[in-house]
């Protein structure tokens, strides 16, 4: 239960910045590194939940990474390739 609610609060905290970036369509306050290092950190604790059958673990990042990644990918769009 506390891996599901640990999950839970991980994942939220992502979503208020992916829609505060989607509707002012600026990402230049949020930090490129933190993007990096969360996106990939998440897709490794992804792995390691598929390899150790964790569904708290798989869940939880599979959602974070989503968000994480979309959130990304408008900074880089944004801020990188304009």
């Amino acid at each position: 239960m506390i891996g599901y609610i640990a999950g839970a609060l991980t994942t939220i905290a992502f979503a208020p910045q992916l829609l505060k970036a989607l509707s002012t369509k600026s990402t230049k306050d949020v930090s490129l590194l933190m993007l990096l290092c969360s996106t990939l950190g998440m897709a490794l604790w992804l792995l390691h939940g598929i390899q150790v059958n964790d569904p708290a673990l798989i869940v939880a990042n599979s959602v974070s990474l989503v968000l994480a990644s979309s959130l990304l990918g408008l900074k880089l769009k944004n801020d990188c390739f304009k």
